[in-house]
């Protein structure tokens, strides 16, 4: 892994994962892959033997033959580098209403060794759940109890949205997560590890973290796990059913899924896969509150998500005859009502567009992800095919990403995606002004993109995500980096840009404004461009002048880095002697208990000693293990001999990705890290600006 890489990749764990270490979706914290014994194809398969025959001789004419797709499958899961990822998976396969394959590969729990049945190993769905939420929100609009242009508050019994905007909050603004809704993301406190601790109500539970309206509604995309709690709340509400027993009663059981639920009954329970992390440890049983968490407790098997596709691609209809869903809702809930453009779709009502850029081979395609402490799972249908692909697996992880791009390869090869308009003139490098600027993810506030113009009809991007990229103008809001992926710009009425969505798909970045500077940082400083985006960000206060060289104390370092990542401060009683009074103890007390900090022995934090780099450089690098970070800092990086040793691992570490400033310096090939000096203001801007900004 080169070191640009590894960069990117820690900062990507940082910014996406940080934020939501405690929170129950927990997809972004699997970066690394499980070395454990894994997936095994059947010793029968034809194909098993050459990891790669299953791409040797594409169609596109779409999976048709059940033995030919099963051959694809197992040739696909015999590979080395898809059987490190999890121990075990499922897979489901359906086309035009018929089963082509649903198989299980590997161990659903390595203790037994009990092998994937597709039929009954059971495995948390996560995010999936979110498309059966929707459906039982369409089936209500069919029958005209709600309509998707209702205000939401119509059906809250009187509780009122803070909402200071003269837009309402609509039920399909719900659907397609453009409420404007402030970040409400599942914490710890829906995860119980004690099965006797009784649950909030799904009532109790929205009404307790009920946020916001921060933008207008309607005009933006973000991913809003609220969203789609509200409406399972609002399915409770107006069918006067409560959720789990209204999705039994009108989706599970016409269906015959039989295997699946909201909820935690003892015998789905029984059947759960085993989870794992990315060392391949078993993960502890889980339990949540609410019981049923409408964006993501569901319970399923690859069997039962089989005739969930089968029904939603073909007649709506259940097996028994019941209509689950008339095909004007299934139309609706296939087509995308959100866009930042018209190449760059966000979501139907429940779905959205693939998170593999480019990857549709010319169809049209909406896919459902989702993750949840040890298990991942993707959902994709091509509704002009009928054709519906489910994926599910006790570990997280890419094998979803490696399975569609196969997939796709595989059976759609041929068109390809473009983008822009042919013949498109790119604009010239003074119109692409209204473009530069530093934008923050809507969800993920940490994660920054920086965007200045390169020339005529390009742009230079720096992010988190895709490193440093030159994008090139291909429409007149659209642009396209040297990989393919798009950058789509929107504009607010006044005709200046409010949105972008570029590497994140899974929300919009908002320009922010420009920073109002400092006098003592004038333009050309070495450190003007991380002050002052930290500025904007609101990480510092606006003022006169900054102090760009002064100290910085251990108290303030801890604070700035628990504000900028939105790590929480605890409730706890201070562990340290000497941190009473002090307006961060309870950030000092939650960084200890996070393990980024300990105390000397006398237990002492010594708040308002000034920090030394090397002991800020250890605290940053506990940073990175705690995102899942865990490769060590190149031996090869010499370093003054200043450096303590306990002290070196670190600085190393920040050395190697480049979370510092320009007053590290080489000599003699020696690295001169001052590792005894006291961090000043600038030097820690430098370290939060390249932490969030790679």
């Amino acid at each position: 892994m080169s070191a640009s890489h590894r960069r990117r990749r820690s900062v990507r764990l940082l910014t996406a994962a940080l934020i939501v270490t405690l929170s129950l979706e927990a997809g972004a914290l699997a970066a690394s892959a499980a070395p454990a014994a894994g997936l095994t194809a059947p010793a029968a398969s034809p194909l098993a033997a050459s990891a790669d025959s299953a791409a040797a001789a594409p169609t596109s004419a779409g999976p048709k033959d059940a033995k030919e797709v099963e051959a694809f499958l197992d040739a696909f899961f015999a590979q080395a580098s898809v059987k490190a990822k999890a121990s075990g998976a499922a897979v489901s396969i359906v086309k035009d209403g018929k089963l082509l394959a649903s198989k299980g590969y590997g161990i659903a729990d390595k203790a037994t060794n009990t092998k994937v049945d597709p039929e009954k190993t059971v495995f948390r769905i996560a995010s999936v759940s979110k498309i059966f939420t929707a459906t039982a929100v369409m089936q209500l609009v069919e029958q005209g109890k709600i309509s998707l242009q209702d205000n939401i508050e119509k059906h809250l019994g009187g509780y009122k949205v803070v909402n200071p905007f003269g837009k309402p909050v609509t039920i399909e603004m719900l659907l397609t997560h453009t409420t404007g809704f402030e970040v409400r993301e599942p914490t710890a406190d829906n995860i119980l590890r004690d099965p006797t601790v009784k649950p909030r109500t799904l009532e109790e539970q929205v009404k307790l973290v009920f946020p916001p309206v921060v933008r207008e509604p309607g005009t933006s995309y973000m991913y809003d796990n609220f969203a789609s709690s509200l409406q399972g709340y609002i399915v409770e509400k107006v069918s006067g059913e409560p959720f789990e027993t209204y999705m039994q009663r009108h989706i599970f059981k016409p269906l015959g899924m039989t295997s699946s639920s909201f909820v935690q009954p003892k015998e789905l329970e029984e059947r759960l896969a085993s989870a794992y992390d990315a060392e391949g440890k078993q993960l502890p049983l889980l339990y949540l509150s609410p019981r049923e968490i409408p964006e993501g407790s569901m319970l399923s098997t690859a069997s039962d998500m089989c005739k969930f596709m089968n029904a939603f691609l073909t007649s709506g209809k259940a097996p028994d005859g019941t209509v689950i869903l008339t095909p004007a809702s299934i139309q609706a809930m296939s087509v995308y009502r959100s866009s930042i453009h018209k190449q760059v779709p966000d979501t139907t009502y429940g779905f959205e567009a693939p998170s593999v850029p480019g990857g549709t081979n010319g169809q049209h395609v909406i896919v459902k992800g989702g993750d949840i402490d040890g298990f991942s799972s993707l959902v994709w249908l091509l509704p002009d095919q009928k054709t519906g692909v489910f994926i599910t697996y006790n570990a997280n992880g890419d094998i979803r990403d490696d399975l569609y791009k196969a997939f796709m390869d595989h059976y759609f090869a041929g068109a390809k995606d473009t983008y822009g308009v042919t013949g498109f003139k790119p604009q010239s490098a003074s119109a692409l002004g209204k473009f530069e600027g530093i934008y923050t993810d809507l969800r993920i506030g940490a994660l920054l993109t920086h965007v200045k113009v390169a020339g005529d009809g390009t742009l230079a991007v720096k992010d988190a995500i895709g490193g440093k990229q030159t994008l090139k103008q291909v429409d007149e809001l659209l642009f396209l980096d040297e990989k393919g992926v798009p950058m789509a710009f929107k504009l607010g009425a006044d005709g200046q840009v409010t949105y972008a969505k570029y590497n994140n798909f899974g929300s919009y970045m908002t320009k922010l404004p420009e920073s109002s500077g400092y006098s003592d940082v004038p333009a050309g400083h070495p450190y003007a461009e991380p002050i002052l985006a930290l500025q904007s960000l609101g990480q510092w206060e606006n003022g006169s002048s900054f102090n760009p060289t002064a100290s910085v104390s251990r108290a303030e370092f801890v604070h700035a880095v628990m504000k900028r990542f939105t790590l929480p401060p605890s409730a706890n009683a201070s562990i340290f002697a000497d941190t009473a009074g002090n307006p961060y103890e309870a950030e000092i007390q939650g960084a200890a208990e996070l393990g980024l900090v300990t105390g000397n022995s006398l237990k002492q934090f010594e708040p308002e000693r000034a920090i030394k780099r090397e002991e800020a450089a250890v605290i940053v690098s506990r940073l990175l293990e705690l995102s899942g970070y865990k490769e060590p800092g190149d031996a090869a990086i010499k370093l003054a001999p200043d450096t303590g040793k306990w002290a070196v691992e670190a600085i190393r570490r920040t050395i190697q990705l480049g979370l510092h400033g320009p007053e590290v310096t080489t000599e003699n090939g020696v690295y001169q890290f001052n590792a005894k000096r006291a961090l000043n203001r600038q030097e820690l801007a430098a370290i939060l600006y390249t932490l969030l900004l790679a």
